[in-house]
């Protein structure tokens, strides 16, 4: 059996936000932007997280308008990511998330 790359055939709007945020690593990328770390080896230094995954990630996100990239730099090319308004209204929906692990996700991973 295949798996879904996505929920284009789905007529729901939590399968729409899901395309748009629900990829994995793209909650913590969004957090780690909010939190501060605008540039690319910030966010990447911060999440450990490969190259390619990030950079993949955050051009979806730039796409659907969520995270601005601003340039900062010419020689070389150098870019900050910075939330939208669109990106800083999906906060709360991860803080909810992350209370949910918080209360029941974590206690029941610690041995």
């Amino acid at each position: 059996m295949a798996l879904r790359k996505n929920f284009d055939h789905m007529n729901l709007p939590l399968a729409d936000a899901l395309g748009v945020v629900g990829e994995w690593w793209t909650p913590l990328v969004v957090i780690s932007i909010a939190g501060g770390s605008h540039r690319f080896e910030e966010i990447q230094n911060g999440l450990t997280i490969a190259r390619n995954i990030l950079t993949d990630r955050l051009n979806t996100l730039v796409a659907h308008e969520v995270v601005e990239k601003r340039q900062y730099s010419d020689k070389p090319k150098r870019f900050e990511y910075h939330l939208t308004k669109k990106g800083q209204e999906v906060l709360p929906a991860f803080e909810l998330l992350a209370g949910w692990g918080a209360k029941w996700v974590t206690p029941n991973m610690r041995p």
